[in-house]
Order: C-alpha cells, then structure tokens, then sequence
C-alpha cells in the first residue's frame, strides 16, 4: 500500500506530494502503545538516588564511650544511622530501572504511532541531503511551508549532517536517528519529519 507524504525539496524551495509504500494500519492498538511507551520511559531513567549506609559513611570505628556506668545508653558506633552524620537506614540506592519490552511489540507500536500521524497528515519529507551547508533559515522556511506550528521530531540518517545541523537550532524541535526512533518519540510531538535518506531506510526494515 503507498501513502502521499508532504515533501519539501530544499533544491527548488517548494513542497510537493511525493508516494511511499507503507501499510498504514487503522487499527490502533492502545494498550499496546502504552505497554511500549512506558518501558521506553522507563529506560530513559536516571539512577540518581542514592545514600550511604553506616558502612558506607567516613568517621570512627571507636566505642564512643565504655559499656558500662555512664548511665547513658550503649552505643558501639558514631556511624549509626540514630547519630548526626551517621548512615541512613533503608535509604535509596543501587535500584535499577529496566524494562525488557519484545523486539516485535516495539515494531509493531512504532507501526502503529507512525500510522496514527499519517492518518492525520502529521508526517513529512525533507529532501536535501545534498546540500553545500548547512542553513536555520532555510530550515525554518521548510518548516513553516509545511504548516508545522507545534512540537515536531526530526529523523535523520547517516549522510545528513548538513540537514542536522540546520534543523537542530529551531524551536519546539527534537532530533533522533532513525535508528533510534521509538514510539514515544513520534506519539510525544505533533508532527514527524523524516530526511529523505531516512525514510528510505525506515521503509526497507519495515
């Protein structure tokens, strides 16, 4: 099944509708774009929080004061986590967040976003992976010519640098590989722009 993409072509500065063969599925599966997304959520987290224990925290390893006869409580540590400056107790640390989603549910999510955003003419196509520098204006032009006014993610393949670096400076942008390309990417901005290099690798793993 082909699909018409709204192209821009930095060459000649105007946009055109341009076929590509992708199987747009109508039928989109929610729980499943749920399931996907939250486990890409959840690799993207920083395993920040952390303590120290009593056998983690710097100071003396000495009886703070004998057994017996000060009438105080014994004690055996200054590390201990009742002391100021002691360890904590059952604090946060060495927790790690990682989800193991299928290769083929991953597949088939991303499937399924990117024909949502078909459906609502919120895909695109740049063409100008041969251009001498790179150009935030001309960048810019591209974007509104193709009447994005919001959140857009822009997918590159190796030999864009150019385009890269045009695109990378514009507001409301976010940049990412196709290689990388994920679901929650293309669900979490409003529209998708692919270089044409991109969407050409795109459609031969599909």
């Amino acid at each position: 099944m082909s699909v018409k993409l709204k192209s821009f072509s930095f060459k000649d500065n105007k946009t055109s509708n341009k076929q590509y063969d992708f199987d747009v599925t109508e039928d989109i599966n929610m729980g499943l774009l749920h399931q996907v997304t939250k486990g890409n959520r959840t690799n993207a987290r920083n395993n920040t929080a952390s303590v120290k224990t009593r056998s983690q925290v710097s100071g003396t390893g000495a009886k703070p004061w004998v057994q017996k006869g000060t009438g105080r409580a014994r004690h055996g540590s200054l590390r201990s986590p009742i002391f100021v400056g002691g360890g904590i107790a059952h604090g946060p640390g060495g927790r790690v967040y990682k989800d193991r989603t299928p290769k083929k549910m991953k597949k088939k999510s991303l499937h399924m976003s990117i024909s949502n955003r078909i459906l609502e003419d919120s895909v695109f196509v740049i063409e100008g992976s041969d251009i001498d520098k790179p150009s935030t204006k001309s960048a810019s032009n591209a974007i509104k010519e193709l009447s994005i006014s919001k959140s857009f993610i822009f997918v590159y393949a190796e030999n864009d640098d150019s385009l890269v670096k045009s695109f990378r400076n514009l507001e409301h942008s976010k940049l990412t590989s196709v290689k990388k390309l994920s679901t929650f990417d293309v669900i979490s901005n409003d529209a998708l722009v692919f270089t044409e290099n991109a969407i050409n690798q795109f459609l031969e793993q599909e």
